[in-house]
């Protein structure tokens, strides 16, 4: 029996569709005219410059403190996210007029630093990624403080972000 044209094309479909590139090549190194033809793709990736903050813990205020020694501590938990290439910077200010002479130590993520500022301190990394971060900071209410205070101080701490 004689295969049909159905089938003849059934077949020649199959043994294209088996050989895939074949054809594509073919129509890519001739052009209708005979010339040779060529193209180029130029592909990026781009990624969204992003500096987000997400988790930012810490008292909602200060614990009272006693007169004797007018010290207060506290903690920051920070976790920030970051796909800048030259990194962020985090500028730490005093809000609370109470509180004065305070310091600032970090731990967690390596690569970034903690610095003196004119107007508190500043958090810097220099590279994009993902920290992790643990301020512990230190207080001392101003000394013209009316008892130095046993009541709860709001939290006296400002964060500005800055691309790099």
């Amino acid at each position: 029996m004689a295969p049909t044209k159905h089938a003849v094309l059934a077949i020649a479909l199959c043994a294209g569709a088996l050989t895939p590139g074949a054809s594509a090549l073919a129509e890519a190194k001739v052009t209708p005219d005979g010339r040779k033809s060529s193209a180029s793709l130029d592909f990026r990736i781009v990624i969204p410059a992003i500096l987000r903050v997400t988790e930012n813990s810490y008292p909602a205020q200060l614990p009272a403190t006693n007169a004797t020694n007018g010290r207060i501590s506290a903690l920051q938990h920070l976790v920030l996210l970051s796909t800048m290439r030259k990194g962020f910077c985090m500028d730490l200010t005093l809000n609370q007029p109470l509180v004065a002479d305070w310091q600032v130590q970090a731990s967690g993520s390596t690569g970034v630093s903690v610095q003196a500022s004119d107007a508190g301190y500043r958090v810097c990394a220099s590279r994009a990624g993902r920290y992790e971060l643990a301020l512990q900071y230190a207080f001392n209410l101003k000394p013209d403080t009316p008892g130095n205070t046993t009541a709860p101080i709001a939290w006296p701490v400002s964060m500005d972000l800055a691309a790099l």
